[in-house]
């Protein structure tokens, strides 16, 4: 069975999205990729459809770059504060068996 497309509007534009996602996440994409075009829009000299375009890319991809990021120090952070845990621990059962 061929999927049909979802209907979106991106910055005053109609298109036919196929993919796995559920129609309401396409359609969330579609939304946020339209606000992102019209901030810089506002933000921005730029008149060219595909220049806004070319520049909401950009800010999306700092964004996820930096989410990215952040998550990684995240985890770093979490990893050693396990293993500074684990070490703990492992220093209590090392004293429990001296005592007996």
């Amino acid at each position: 069975m061929i999927k049909k497309g979802t209907r979106v509007n991106i910055y005053g534009r109609e298109y036919s999205i196929k993919g796995d996602a559920s129609d309401e996440y396409i359609k969330e994409l579609a939304n946020f990729v339209d606000a992102k075009m019209r901030e810089v829009a506002g933000n921005s000299s730029a008149t060219d459809i595909a220049k806004t375009a070319i520049l909401a890319a950009i800010n999306i991809a700092h964004e996820l770059h930096r989410l990215k990021k952040e998550q990684e120090e995240r985890d770093i952070a979490i990893y050693k504060k396990t293993e500074d845990i684990i070490d703990t621990i492992e220093e209590q059962f090392e004293d429990i068996r001296f005592v007996e």
